[in-house]
């Protein structure tokens, strides 16, 4: 473990408290509708204003079509940095993905007694199984994988607090390049022994998540290192679809739905971009 260094000013811990949502916002929303008007009005109304302002859009305006991917946009600019990334990119970058050089395919479990108490056939996604415990090493290798050889020799940098650790730790040591993960000072000693275990530098700063990311994203830029994000990148977001791609295929009966747990969105943005594409019913 490491400290930061002495030319990157120790950031002081700062500490927030949310305030409720009704104190954060300058007005108030009420949504009706009833079952003789598909119609839903939506009042928003200024704190300071006593009339509300209606606004009457259609229920159907609500909801995309079946089959169509509203996430990820039909047409794009041409990359991540100049523009919006194809939903067709999104599916051929998920086929051609190379997270098995350090991923598995898991399998999917059936779950007799969730299955028998909702009255429904229901299937576990086991990416607890992949070496480093979570989905997380697909879309952090799949990235990386991608970078060009003089990129990955000035090395990557990451900030989290745990599974995006692991997987960016694995993905180097695979690759073979340096590795500096920043990580909240208040993270669990187990939790970046592991991620030391897998040869990578853990840099302990900040007493929150954001402390540690400035920190990471200000050194990348200082060492020329590649700053590699927990969800919100393509290449990350692609590596995560791969998952989409194996429920469809190992699954054999019809799927009704496929519910995704959502932190920062990539796996559930990668899943959509695959299976709306190639699965969309």
């Amino acid at each position: 473990m490491d400290v930061a260094p002495s030319n990157l000013p120790l950031l002081r811990p700062i500490h927030r408290l949310s305030p409720p949502l009704h104190h954060r916002l300058p007005y108030s929303l009420s949504i009706r509708s009833t079952l003789s008007s598909p119609a839903a009005a939506i009042a928003v109304r200024e704190s300071n204003s006593s009339a509300p302002v209606l606004k009457r859009v259609s229920a159907e305006s609500l909801q995309y079509e079946s089959g169509f991917l509203g996430a990820v946009p039909e047409r794009g600019g041409g990359g991540w940095r100049e523009g919006e990334v194809s939903a067709m990119e999104y599916l051929t970058n998920i086929l051609a993905s190379r997270v098995y050089d350090v991923a598995v395919e898991t399998p999917l479990d059936y779950a007799g007694k969730l299955s028998e108490r909702f009255g429904v056939s229901v299937w576990l996604k086991r990416e607890d199984l992949q070496p480093v415990f979570s989905f997380k090493v697909r879309g952090a290798y799949n990235m990386m994988a991608k970078l060009p050889k003089e990129q990955l020799e000035k090395g990557v940098i990451c900030s989290s607090a745990g599974n995006h650790a692991q997987g960016v730790a694995l993905a180097a040591k695979k690759l073979g390049c340096n590795a500096v993960i920043a990580m909240p000072v208040t993270t669990p000693e187990i939790k970046w022994k592991s991620v030391e275990r897998l040869g990578a530098t853990v840099v302990l700063i900040g007493d929150a998540y954001d402390e540690a990311q400035a920190y990471a994203k200000k050194r990348a830029e200082q060492e020329g290192r590649t700053f590699i994000p927990p969800f919100d990148h393509p290449d990350v977001i692609m590596g995560q679809g791969t998952v989409g791609m194996e429920i469809i295929r190992q699954i054999k009966d019809p799927l009704h739905a496929i519910f995704v747990p959502v932190g920062g969105g990539g796996l559930i943005a990668g899943i959509a971009a695959y299976i709306k594409r190639v699965s969309p019913e």
